[in-house]
C-alpha cells in the first residue's frame, strides 16, 4: 500500500542531547529549476494560477501535498502549490536517530572524524553524497551515513559533490545538554490520534488538533512518544509531527478540544484501518467522477474507493449508498460510518463523507477545500444540510 504523508520535518529519536551551536531550526528550501512555473491554489493541473516562479528562485517547503505536489511559501506569493518536477531540495532538517554517531570530513569511512552526532540532534541536511548526507555540523560541512539520519524530505535532497574539509570551531562542554526542554512535538494534522503503543493497531487515546504542541519523550520505530498537557503519555506517527527546539509553547490558544475516539464494530474489517487509511488521502484534488484515491476523486468516489481497498462494495453514487448499511442516528455516530447531504439539486442526497469521530468528517469536496479534506459536522453549512447517517461496519 502507497502511503502519502503530510510532511514531517525531522523524528526524534530516545533521549535528546543538543549541541547549541546545532540547535537552529531551519527551512526546508528549494530552487526553482524551471522558467514561468506556475504556482496554483492546490495540488492539481486544474488549480487556479496564484503566482509564478523562475528559475533560481527560492521557495520555502511548507508540507508534502501528495501526487507530486508540495505546498510552498514564495515572497510576493504566499502560500501555494508546485509540481515537485519543477524544485531541486537544497535544504531540510533530519535528525540523528542513534547515540554518538561520527561526522566524517568526507563521504567515507577512511575519512577524519569531526565530531560526534547525539542521538535526537537535529542538522541542517544540504545533500546526498551516495549513501551518505551532508551536514552543517558546528561550524562546518561534515557527512553523516544515512542509516542513522531520519526525516521526511531526505529522499528528495539533491545531490551533491563532497566539500572540501573545514576544521571546525570547538564546542565548549558547557554548551552541551541532554534536556529534553530543549525540543517538542508540534502536530501537523488536522486529527492526529495518540495511541496507547506505538503500533497502530493500538488503543487510540485521543485525537490531537493541528498545531498542538507536545512533550517528547522519545523514539520508537518511527513513532515518538509524547505527553500532552493533561499528562497523557502515548505515542504518534513521526511523519504527522514536526520537532522544534526550544521550549515548548503554552497551548492555551489551541482552538480544538481534545478528546477520545471510541471505536465501534464487531466486523472482520476494523473502522480504525479505514479511517487511517483515508487520511492518507487527505489533499487528493477533486476531480467529478473520479476514483482514483491519488488522481482525483468526487465524494461517492471517495468513500467507495476506500471501502473498495477493504473488500467492501458500495454503490457508486452518494444517493445510492443511502440505501445501504443500517440508520444511525446523528447523536450515535461512529467513526467510519457514512454521513449524507443535500447541498442542493433535485435528489434529496448530493453529498456523502466519512465520519471520523470527534465531530469530524472526511470527504472530497469541490468547494472552499478542494479535494480531499476534513470538515466539522457541527459547522453552519453542514448542519444546514445534513439528512442522515449509515453504519456500514457492523
Amino acid at each position: 500500500m502507497v502511503k502519502y504523508k503530510l510532511l514531517a520535518s525531522t523524528i526524534l529519536a530516545g533521549s535528546v542531547a543538543l549541541l547549541s551551536t546545532s540547535s537552529v531550526f531551519a527551512s526546508n528550501l528549494a530552487k526553482i529549476t524551471a522558467s514561468s512555473v506556475n504556482l496554483r491554489s492546490y495540488n492539481s493541473t486544474e488549480a487556479r494560477v496564484v503566482g509564478t516562479a523562475n528559475t533560481g528562485d527560492t521557495v520555502t517547503i511548507l508540507a508534502n501535498a501528495h501526487n507530486g505536489w508540495f505546498k510552498v511559501k514564495k515572497n510576493g506569493v504566499g502560500e501555494s502549490f508546485v509540481n515537485a518536477q519543477f524544485i531541486s531540495i537544497y535544504q531540510t532538517d533530519a535528525t540523528c536517530i542513534e547515540q554518538n554517531v561520527n561526522v566524517r570530513s568526507a563521504p567515507s569511512t577512511s575519512s577524519s572524524v569531526i565530531g560526534v552526532a547525539k542521538k535526537g540532534q537535529v542538522l541542517v541536511t544540504t545533500g546526498k553524497c551516495g549513501e551518505w548526507y551532508q551536514v552543517k555540523f558546528n561550524g562546518a560541512t561534515g557527512y553523516i551515513y544515512g542509516d542513522y539520519m531520519q526525516g521526511s524530505l531526505l529522499t528528495y535532497l539533491a545531490s551533491v559533490q563532497p566539500a572540501a574539509a573545514k576544521t571546525p570551531t570547538p564546542t565548549p562542554t558547557a554548551q552541551v545538554t541532554s534536556s529534553t526542554d530543549n525540543v517538542y512535538a508540534v502536530v501537523e494534522a488536522t486529527s492526529l490520534n495518540m495511541r496507547a503503543e506505538a503500533d497502530a493497531n493500538s488503543t487510540v487515546l485521543k485525537a490531537l488538533p493541528d498545531g498542538y504542541f507536545l512533550t517528547v519523550n522519545g523514539y520508537k520505530n518511527g513513532w515518538i512518544e509524547v505527553t500532552d498537557d493533561s499528562d497523557t503519555r502515548g505515542f504518534v506517527k513521526a511523519e504527522y509531527i514536526a520537532i522544534k527546539n526550544g521550549k515548548k509553547p503554552s497551548n492555551a490558544s489551541a482552538t480544538a478540544v481534545i478528546t477520545p475516539i471510541e471505536y465501534h464494530n464487531n466486523g472482520p474489517v476494523q473502522a480504525v484501518d479505514v479511517i487511517e487509511y483515508a487520511k492518507q488521502f487527505l489533499g487528493t484534488p477533486y476531480v467529478w467522477g473520479g476514483t482514483s484515491l491519488t488522481a482525483g476523486v468526487d465524494c461517492s468516489g471517495f468513500v467507495y474507493s476506500v471501502y473498495d481497498n477493504f473488500g467492501i462494495k458500495l454503490n457508486r453514487t452518494s444517493r445510492d449508498m443511502f440505501t445501504q448499511g443500517t440508520p444511525i442516528e446523528k447523536e450515535n455516530l461512529a467513526p467510519a460510518d457514512l454521513i449524507f447531504f443535500n447541498s442542493g439539486g433535485d435528489s434529496a442526497i448530493s453529498h456523502v463523507a466519512m465520519y471520523i469521530g470527534d465531530g469530524k468528517y472526511i470527504h472530497s469536496t469541490n468547494g472552499s477545500g478542494n479535494g480531499v479534506v476534513i470538515s466539522s459536522i457541527d459547522d453552519a453549512y453542514s448542519v444546514k444540510t445534513y439528512v442522515g447517517a449509515r453504519r456500514i461496519l457492523n
